[in-house]
């Protein structure tokens, strides 16, 4: 549910920016002064959102790590269910397998039966860890893996938070960098 909703929101945002772009097109062919003030009233509208949530990522970029944590571990306790595949078990498998780590925190002990963390996994398998934690992944290569000691070789040993919240930091200026370019070249179109 909670995806589908993320993707008709994209899609009224993506509808409503065409929206926009036609209205300013058509004031331009027509001459129309009331066409044109409301293109530029929603292209100004819509760059101070952008620096708005700039700023906001920018300030708050502490908070990403309990949100990371908070979100993973919600994932994580769904991992393998069936029903929540595409919220749960193939997120934390792309990050697994992006980002070369294993589990949130701890890295492959998080799957291990004794700690209650990944709840559905832990039902289903006897101390194994998912494939997309193997250094090479392969059909059951996490196979007793699930240890306070597992072997570097077979399984990636840190946990994702950290990982995840480093590639997220380390890219922060590029993406506010990139935000700000486009915000700035709405602010360009607005003014020329």
């Amino acid at each position: 549910k909670q995806w589908y909703q993320r993707r008709v929101a994209i899609t009224a945002g993506g509808i409503l920016i065409c929206m926009i772009g036609f209205l300013g097109c058509c004031g331009a062919m027509r001459h129309s002064t009331f066409m044109l003030l409301m293109y530029f009233i929603f292209v100004l509208v819509m760059f101070m959102v952008q620096i708005a949530g700039i700023v906001t990522i920018l300030v708050f970029k502490d908070e990403v790590k309990d949100q990371i944590k908070s979100a993973a571990t919600t994932k994580l306790a769904e991992y393998g269910d069936p029903s929540k595949d595409d919220i749960a078990t193939t997120p934390i498998d792309v990050v697994q397998t992006g980002l070369e780590c294993c589990g949130i925190e701890d890295g492959p002990i998080e799957w291990a039966s004794d700690t209650n963390e990944a709840t559905y996994w832990i039902r289903t398998h006897d101390n194994d860890v998912p494939d997309s934690c193997c250094v090479t992944e392969t059909t059951n290569c996490g196979k007793n893996e699930a240890k306070s000691t597992p072997d570097p070789a077979v399984v990636f040993t840190n946990g994702c938070e950290t990982a995840l919240y480093d590639y997220l930091t380390n890219n922060l200026l590029l993406i506010g960098g990139l935000g700000v370019g486009v915000a700035f070249l709405e602010l360009f179109g607005l003014c020329g």
